[in-house]
């Protein structure tokens, strides 16, 4: 969800996910988690963004890659 916000507020809108990839780290425990997106290149047509997840105690526990439209839809 943080991948396809990242690139949405970029082109002002909802935007389709192409492909997502994620690798796995370490068992997420506790309460909730944080995400972080960080858009690597927005084209005019393709996106793609970076994702940290971390647990409450700011352990890495998965990283993916999201490769997004960025036509609107």
């Amino acid at each position: 969800m943080i991948g396809d916000f990242a690139i949405g507020m970029l082109v002002g809108g909802g935007v389709p996910t192409i492909n997502l990839r994620v690798d796995y780290l370490a068992p997420a425990k506790g309460a909730y988690l944080e995400a972080g997106a960080s858009v690597r290149r927005a084209g005019r047509t393709v996106a793609v963004v970076d994702i940290d997840v971390f647990n409450p105690d700011g352990k890495l526990v998965a990283v993916g890659r999201g490769t997004y439209s960025t036509i609107t839809g």
